[in-house]
């Protein structure tokens, strides 16, 4: 199963949570706290032979890419142990493994690994140069297992640095290589925005290029090697059909097989998500039908697609988000899933809530849950759906299964985060308070 990456958006300032202010339904955790990880071998980096790029299919074409920056010092440095972290990105592999991006003193460009369920985190990040003065550096990262996981380093501001440097490992983090991608093809803006592996050798970057008129301009870079080289496969120049408007996810399954969603906020009035199934190269629009017994429903709101969960090229679950074109409050959301590539749809409401974060999480295509302010769960692919928690925070979630979940949990008023996780479908969510371990 696939689901969306989180946009990277980083969340604002981080501060020390306080309790009273953030309203945080959490309790404390009764059980002792696992032993701290074991103690590795200092962060070392290899600096691969570049391969020849693979030659471009008959729907891409090869980007000169100049020759691979040297890194130099200084680098990004890992914080000392025993200091306390604020976790602003959490991605979950099993019940004590996890990876987190983050940092303290308000940065998020740090990478750490936790093995006792993100009590403890070993700070394993690359030795990414840090960025020019005034330049607001921010990483994105996919993880594939405990071992495997990709991060990307760019700016978001303008001018855009030369090189957006790509990093991996095989490891847990011990060892990194790393590529870099040319930001010469957009002079305005080269900020990253989604980054999606299906495997271990197919990857896909998306690129904010700027924005004017209705449209939001981006480029897909794809690798076919684990991320040693990188291929521009779709930009302004060659269109694809995505420039307008904003793009709200990216997944995909298979080395050709993708779903991206996107919000037209009312300017295009049909609600509608994109496939490919060339690896990106190109993007077939298909437009969502009408909830049964709404006929006017296009005329009254304007509706976009979010949070695409893809479990094979033909069986994908998203969600629509709508808001009543006369105050642009009043929200009402759907549920639309296909089995047969998008040909078919069947479309459920979802309960009353408004959407955060992934906003919907499926782990199969039965088995979801509809993230807002109250959390609800379906059995039934949508169908029904039934109250299993509340909180008073928006997050940014990685669940394992239905009982066991882990959040990054944000006051949206004053920007306060805090680490949280729950061991049971219906229980509390508990504090956690992230250090670097030894």
């Amino acid at each position: 199963m696939k689901l969306n990456r989180f946009p990277l958006v980083i969340f604002g300032a981080a501060v020390t949570l306080v309790l009273a202010g953030c309203n945080l339904p959490v309790t404390p955790a009764t059980s002792p706290l696992p032993p701290s990880p074991t103690s590795v071998n200092p962060t070392a980096v290899s600096n691969a032979p570049t391969p020849q790029l693979p030659s471009p299919t008959p729907t891409e074409k090869a980007t000169p890419i100049s020759p691979t920056p040297t890194l130099s010092s200084p680098i990004i440095q890992h914080l000392a142990a025993g200091q306390a972290i604020d976790i602003t990105y959490i991605h979950i592999v099993d019940i004590n493994t996890g990876w987190g991006i983050g940092g303290s003193d308000k940065t998020f460009t740090n990478i750490f690994r936790t093995q006792d369920g993100g009590a403890t985190w070993r700070d394993i990040t690359p030795p990414q140069p840090p960025p020019p003065p005034g330049v607001n550096l921010v990483a994105i990262g996919d993880f594939l297992d405990a071992s495997t996981g990709w991060v990307a380093y760019g700016g978001q501001d303008y001018p855009p640095l030369l090189y957006v440097y790509v990093w991996y490992t095989h490891d847990g983090g011990t060892t990194w290589q790393f590529s870099a991608i040319d930001s010469s093809v957009s002079p305005e803006d080269f900020s990253p925005m989604f980054i999606d592996f299906a495997d271990d050798q197919h990857g896909w970057l998306m690129f904010y290029l700027g924005a004017g008129m209705m449209h939001q301009y981006a480029a897909i870079f794809a690798t076919r090697d684990g991320g040693a080289t990188w291929t521009d496969i779709l930009d302004p120049y060659s269109d694809g059909g995505i420039q307008s408007f904003a793009k709200t996810g990216m997944v995909f399954v298979d080395s050709q097989t993708g779903w991206l969603a996107r919000d037209g906020h009312g300017v295009d009035p049909i609600p509608h998500i994109f496939r490919t199934s060339d690896g990106g190269g190109t993007w077939e629009r298909i437009d969502l039908p009408a909830q049964a017994g709404e006929p006017d429903f296009i005329d009254q709101w304007a509706c976009g697609t979010y949070s695409p969960n893809a479990f094979s090229a033909q069986s994908v679950v998203v969600a629509m988000k709508c808001l009543r074109i006369d105050d642009f409050k009043t929200e009402k959301d759907y549920v639309y899933s296909t089995t047969n590539g998008g040909s078919t749809w069947q479309v459920y409401l979802l309960p009353d809530t408004y959407l955060m974060g992934e906003g919907l999480l499926f782990l199969n295509p039965e088995t979801g849950l509809a993230l807002g302010r109250k959390i609800f769960r379906t059995d039934n692919g949508g169908q029904t759906w039934a109250v299993v928690g509340e909180v008073f925070w928006d997050g940014q979630f990685s669940y394992l299964d239905i009982s066991h979940g882990w959040a990054v949990a944000r006051n949206p008023d004053t920007g306060e985060i805090a680490l949280v996780r729950k061991s049971s479908a219906d229980g509390p969510w508990q504090m956690l308070h992230p250090v670097v371990g030894p």
